[in-house]
């Protein structure tokens, strides 16, 4: 026989093999570690577009590894696996603006390897979809390959290198890691089992290992920088943070958090000819839950291109009063000079200093603001560039429909993409109130915004008026920054750490990126002066200039307005709705309030629960906790049918309980013989001979029966150390 046929002949009967329960269950562990890797690529999906076509590749894969797990060699599967990754890696740098010209830049790519696996998010990168896709079948089909060969260490460490892949980019929540290491425990310790030809009787140990691995994770993370915790945050407000830690701090991702705090202290202050938001970063792909910076980070080079619009030069300069690791810059950012540290910019032009600024250290930011006036962005248009579209209309596919049916209702008279902003903009002021003290909700943001809440600060207007835009296909993005701060001159601006704030720019053919602020103005600026005055009363330090006590200027943030029109004043779009045209915040489509939407656990909850219940039945078990459980619950449901069947079952548990105090029956001795010694006893005793032996009871003699019983169980659970026990030799 030659060896290609033993080859063959011996997958055969690797595959052909009995299923045994160690088999499954180790198949199982494979699929699960499997399942782990494909939802964080199917997560990835969701959010940026559409997963449906992930199932029919997974699937594809997996059944391409099955069939064939029948027919060839692990050498030549081994080789399928890297064209599969070949193949996606083509599928991949061809997507990419340039396609293989891109190849020429081997310094990037590589670099972008390395950032990957130290923690860069794939959502960072612009064609995550395709990086997704191309990522999953090489991995799947070589696992479920060498899983079905019987063969659960490869097949394990293709899963769970798949996996690592994802927890080393961050996109892998630790819940999802510990789905991971536990589908490559199962399939490691039950594989063994299985190839050894092991009895399943003893596996309780790998249960319990199992469960203790995820009653730990409940306090200390798998892996270290994973993006999450076991326990869902997901809806839970219980953490304060700072207005600023929660945005402009948040570097290339950025989540929607609780409750958060002002802080007065002063960070920057400003001189320029005129006011402006002083904008640090833009986020482009919404996740449902925060957002997320995609494109690569480049060094500073020289100018950046100016809007295509009309515009006004306006010169900034500013100081750094505290240590901070930002560099803001008035929309649009042109030039940025005399920083004293290296300078990184994004794909959206804003600008990244490369280490923190010290206090006292300056710099000076040249931008080119938009200046079209209203009647110019209303005939603007919608001829946007494909790259802006792709990118800036974005929505996970699991944002529920009503976000996009309320707003089509509200903008049902907008005619331009202008209106509608300005609609929303409106909207959205008028019709929620501005709190900091609010519990983050479960599930996307826009939606439970809309539909559930009746409060929140700038992120939750910004996330929702750029998600509501998006629904109409009007390119929009969120923008974090600083309101312009407490004037204390003609030209200086005194900026502090409650300024930090969110807002909406929209995309307008010919004329770039306009600035809209959702968010009441009144309250936030009120919330601002109080807080100050609170701090300046307490004598704090660090939240005043020299300039800022003796101010002649209003203290507050004036309302940011959108662009003027030749008067200074912006115009009410025509023929639009500034006023709610269907029911308060929660409630339904008809203006009907909804119960509240009750919690439901996720699947990885699910799982680890279900995991934790079976770690705990396997621990009695193996102490034989379970058996004395069961004892006790059954020594104390007592019988309650026929009066035979009473009168035998008190027998029985009578009987229980002797030999649990140290009797024993012996095998000729009668019933009245073994219960003697106690009336209660020998009354038990007779009954039951006279039931089964003689002329039987009735209900009477069952309910004497019953209560001996109950009185029984009352002593000897109050005495418990003090119950005499008789020795049979005795009798």
């Amino acid at each position: 026989m030659s060896t290609t046929d033993r080859s063959v002949r011996d997958a055969l009967g690797a595959v052909e093999a009995p299923v045994a329960p160690a088999r499954l269950l180790a198949l199982g562990g494979v699929a699960t570690t499997l399942g782990a890797f494909c939802y964080v690529l199917y997560r990835i999906l969701v959010i940026t577009g559409d997963a449906t076509l992930l199932y029919y590749v997974v699937g594809g894969a997996a059944l391409a590894g099955a069939v064939l797990a029948w027919l060839i060699r692990p050498r030549t599967a081994f080789g399928i696996g890297a064209a599969a990754v070949v193949i996606g890696t083509y599928l991949y740098i061809q997507s990419l603006p340039g396609g293989f010209g891109f190849l020429v830049l081997v310094g990037p790519m590589v670099s972008d390897v390395f950032a990957l696996l130290s923690g860069l998010s794939v959502l960072r990168i612009v064609n995550a979809d395709v990086w997704a896709l191309s990522a999953a079948p090489g991995p799947v089909f070589l696992a479920t390959y060498l899983a079905l060969r019987r063969n659960y260490v490869a097949a394990s460490a293709v899963a769970g290198g798949a996996l690592g892949v994802v927890v080393l980019t961050g996109d892998a929540t630790t819940p999802t890691t510990l789905v991971g290491v536990v589908g490559v425990t199962l399939a490691l310790a039950f594989g063994d089992c299985d190839r050894r030809g092991e009895s399943l009787r003893n596996a309780d140990g790998v249960v319990v290992l199992l469960a203790t691995m995820v009653v730990l994770t409940l306090f200390i993370g798998v892996v270290p920088g994973a993006a999450g915790s076991f326990i869902s945050t997901e809806g839970v407000g219980t953490q304060t943070s700072t207005m600023e830690s929660s945005l402009v701090h948040a570097g290339d991702s950025l989540a929607v958090t609780g409750p958060v705090e002002l802080s007065p202290e002063v960070r920057y202050t400003v001189e320029a000819d005129a006011e402006a938001y002083w904008r640090v970063g833009t986020y482009d792909r919404y996740t449902g839950g925060g957002w997320v910076q995609s494109g690569e980070m480049r060094n500073y080079g020289g100018s950046l291109p100016p809007p295509p619009g009309e515009s006004r030069t306006l010169e900034q300069r500013y100081t750094a009063e505290t240590d901070i690791a930002t560099l803001p810059a008035a929309n649009t950012p042109v030039d940025i000079d005399d920083v004293p540290v290296p300078v990184q910019v994004t794909d959206s032009g804003a600008f990244q200093p490369a280490s923190p600024l010290q206090a006292g250290e300056s710099y000076t930011a040249t931008s080119e603001v938009p200046v079209a006036p209203p009647a110019e962005l209303r005939s603007a248009g919608t001829d946007y560039p494909d790259a802006v579209t792709e990118r800036y209309t974005q929505l996970p596919s699991s944002t529920p429909a009503r976000v996009t049916e309320r707003t089509d209702r509200l903008t049902a008279n907008a005619e331009n993409p202008y209106d509608t902003a300005r609609v929303l903009e409106q909207w959205l002021q008028n019709s929620y109130d501005y709190s900091l003290d609010i519990e983050r909700p479960r599930g996307n943001i826009a939606d439970e915004f809309l539909f559930e809440m009746d409060a929140g600060y700038c992120t939750y207007f910004a996330t929702t008026m750029v998600t509501m835009l998006r629904t109409q296909d009007i390119p929009a993005r969120f923008v974090v920054g600083y309101t312009p701060g407490q004037q204390v001159d003609d030209s200086e601006w005194v900026v502090r750490g409650y300024n930090s704030h969110a807002w909406v720019e929209v995309y307008f053919p010919e004329h770039g990126w306009v600035k809209f602020d959702p968010t009441p103005s009144d309250p936030r600026i009120a919330e601002e002066r109080e807080i100050l005055a609170d701090a300046r009363s307490d004598n704090d330090s660090d939240i005043d200039t020299d300039d800022s006590l003796d101010s002649d200027f209003d203290q507050g943030t004036p309302d940011p307005t959108t662009p003027e029109g030749p008067n200074g004043t912006d115009t009410e779009p025509n023929g639009t709705e500034t006023t709610p045209t269907d029911g308060p915040p929660g409630a339904d489509d008809d203006g009907e309030f909804s119960l509240p939407t009750i919690p439901v656990p996720t699947p990885e909850e699910a799982g680890f629960g279900l995991l934790i219940f079976a770690g705990v039945v396997a621990g009695l078990r193996r102490t034989g906790t379970d058996r004395r459980l069961y004892r006790e619950l059954w020594l104390r449901r007592l019988p309650a049918d026929d009066p035979e069947d009473v009168v035998a079952g008190v027998y029985h548990r009578v009987v229980h309980l002797e030999e649990r105090d140290g009797r024993q029956k012996g095998p000729g001795e009668t019933p009245r013989q073994f219960l003697a010694g106690d009336d209660r006893i020998e009354r038990v005793g007779r009954l039951y001979e006279q039931a089964r032996y003689g002329h039987g009871v009735d209900a009477a003699d069952a309910a004497a029966a019953r209560a001996d019983l109950a009185d029984l169980l009352e002593e000897r659970s109050r005495l418990p150390h003090l119950v005499e026990k008789r020795d049979t030799r005795s009798r």
